[in-house]
Order: C-alpha cells, then sequence, then structure tokens
C-alpha cells in the first residue's frame, strides 16, 4: 500500500500556485469563500496483485470535483485538473456535471484510477 494523496495534492496544489484555483484541498474541508475550488477524495487503495503473500501493486482511485460560479469556469479547471492527474499517471474514468438545485455554484465531479506498483 502506498499513500497517494500528499503526491496528488502537491501536483494540484500546482492549480493554486498558477492561479487556475483559488483553493485546493481535502473534501469536507473547503471554503465556500474561495472559489473557484478543487476538492480531492481518496476512494480506493487496495491490493491489486500479489505474490507469495506479499502485496506488489496497488488499486487506487481517486475523486477530484471543481467547483465555481460558471459552468465554463468549472470546465476550463476541470481540464486542468485532467492534465495534472495524467501527469501522475492516472486514467480519467469519470467526468460528469453535478446538478446543484439549491446552490448558485455549479460542479463537476471526476473520478481518476491507476494501478501503482509498489
Amino acid at each position: 500500500m502506498i499513500n497517494q494523496k500528499p503526491i496528488v495534492y502537491k501536483k494540484l496544489k500546482e492549480l493554486e500556485d498558477e492561479k487556475a484555483a483559488k483553493q485546493v484541498c481535502e473534501e469536507g474541508s473547503q471554503d465556500w469563500s474561495k472559489t473557484p475550488c478543487v476538492t480531492y477524495l481518496e476512494l480506493d487503495n487496495s491490493e491489486a496483485d500479489s505474490a507469495d503473500d506479499e502485496e506488489y501493486s496497488s488499486a487506487l482511485a481517486i475523486k477530484a470535483d471543481v467547483w465555481a460560479k460558471t459552468s465554463s469556469e468549472v470546465s476550463k479547471l476541470a481540464m486542468q485538473v485532467v492534465a495534472k492527474m495524467k501527469e501522475l499517471g492516472y486514467k480519467r474514468t469519470l467526468y460528469l456535471d453535478v446538478p446543484d438545485l439549491n446552490s448558485k455554484q455549479k460542479h463537476k465531479t471526476m473520478r481518476f484510477e491507476k494501478e501503482e506498483i509498489l
């Protein structure tokens, strides 16, 4: 098993440094006054393969969400998130709008997966 969260955070944090997002954080710790923002969450970190009772690869899945005031802002930032995750070797397996009739925020959720050799 490997801890991918610090690696994912460091890569997505580049979006803050590049002024594409005002905030990058783990889901649940976001400050809603700082949009556009990117949140992420580890969905899976399970044993993919083993030999001689030892794990030698992990199946990893990360969910990333983009929040902003306009659809075009969300889409632009989401494409940048996809590019950053691709740099880490992740494959996008989900990319969809999440309607929220009660909020003025626009929201897109994405899922990324990869198998990592230990």
